[in-house]
């Protein structure tokens, strides 16, 4: 499933792509239970026309703003297998490609989307597709304070916790596990539990896990352009119990947490 970084890495690509100051002149949906608002046949003629001023993104969110006279946002949730690629309208595209919007410098978006998982919403407001969310793990209203306030008196598992949009807004499953792993801190922890200390471990971890991982897509973006890859391994530890962790050499562990599979070193994760 896209997270933070593979969505960061899509804003990034798109504005690399020269996307912002493009036209839509037209919209092909083929799968209209992707469109949640307004209709399908109203999302493609609100688009018409439209100039994207930007990429903007919140959580696992894109928005594009829209100059013109009608609902101001394109916004897109990528769900599970999503992509967006600008390519040449000539260019023969994916077999899986769920929607396409052809703009005025001869090329297209696409919305490439196996599982049609994804979201599309044509809203005045962004808030009318978002859900509640916490500060992004960057912003400086992400502090140990606010992390300690949202496990206050929790004692669901810290990992479950760590998913939830409005404690960690953008995190997902992969990088909740990296960001445990690298805070040394057991998934299953009750959140109540950790200290101002740990907490404030975990904060820097996810931090540093999302930066690296935003590195990584980075690199692989000015090495492989046009063409960069859209969904990397960019976690340090092992998803894997035959491997082990690279810090004790235990292999790893793997659980579930309220159904999602988790993995953690036994030794290194207390």
């Amino acid at each position: 499933m896209p997270e933070l970084p593979e969505v960061e890495n899509t804003r990034r690509n798109l504005v690399r792509a020269g996307l912002p100051g493009a036209t839509i002149t037209s919209a092909n949906i083929t799968w209209t239970n992707t469109v949640k608002k307004p209709s399908a046949a109203e999302l493609a003629s609100g688009l018409k026309g439209r100039t994207i001023q930007s990429i903007d993104r919140r959580g696992k969110f894109l928005i594009l703003p829209l100059s013109g006279s009608g609902p101001a946002n394109f916004i897109v949730h990528l769900g599970m297998t999503g992509r967006l690629l600008v390519q040449p309208q000539s260019q023969e595209a994916d077999p899986l490609t769920r929607h396409s919007f052809p703009l005025d410098d001869g090329r297209e978006l696409r919305f490439v989307d196996g599982r049609k998982f994804g979201k599309l919403w044509l809203v005045d407001s962004p808030s009318e597709a978002l859900p509640a969310m916490s500060p992004e793990p960057f912003d400086d209203e992400f502090t140990v304070e606010t992390l300690a306030e949202s496990f206050a008196g929790k004692k669901a598992p810290v990992k479950a916790l760590l998913l939830e949009q409005g404690i960690a807004c953008g995190l997902g499953n992969l990088y909740a596990d990296e960001s445990l792993f690298l805070a040394g801190i057991h998934p299953e922890r009750p959140a109540s539990g950790l200290s101002v200390d740990e907490i404030a471990i975990l904060r820097q971890s996810i931090i540093e896990a999302l930066s690296a991982a935003y590195g990584v897509y980075d690199r692989a973006r000015d090495q492989h352009w046009p063409d960069p890859p859209t969904a990397l391994m960019t976690w340090s530890h092992p998803r894997d119990v035959k491997s082990a962790c690279p810090n004790c050499a235990t292999n790893m562990t793997a659980i579930r947490v309220r159904a999602r599979g988790t993995y953690f070193c036994s030794k290194c994760q207390t």
